[in-house]
């Protein structure tokens, strides 16, 4: 989702000094932005590597299942423990 808002400099607060001093009584378009999810959890280089990891092992057949959730905290933890 995107929002847009057009006004003059005159009318933004204090937090938006800066805006205000580079752009003095101008009319300014200050565009709001929802990250798209996927775009987010792929910009970490770690976050990436893991994610696109488990699609690998998602096509190749290599899914781990649990029988509770106490289950996967522990695998968690120990694949934590290994690195």
């Amino acid at each position: 989702m995107t929002t847009t808002y057009k006004l003059n400099t005159r009318d933004l607060e204090s937090a938006f000094e800066s805006i205000k001093t580079t752009y003095p009584n101008q009319v300014v378009e200050i565009e709001v932005r929802e990250p798209d999810t996927t775009e987010y959890l792929l910009s970490s280089p770690a976050n990436r590597e893991r994610l696109m990891e488990a699609i690998k092992n998602v096509e190749e057949g290599k899914i781990i299942t649990f029988d509770s959730v106490e289950q996967a905290r522990q695998r968690a933890e120990e694949l934590a423990g290994e690195n």
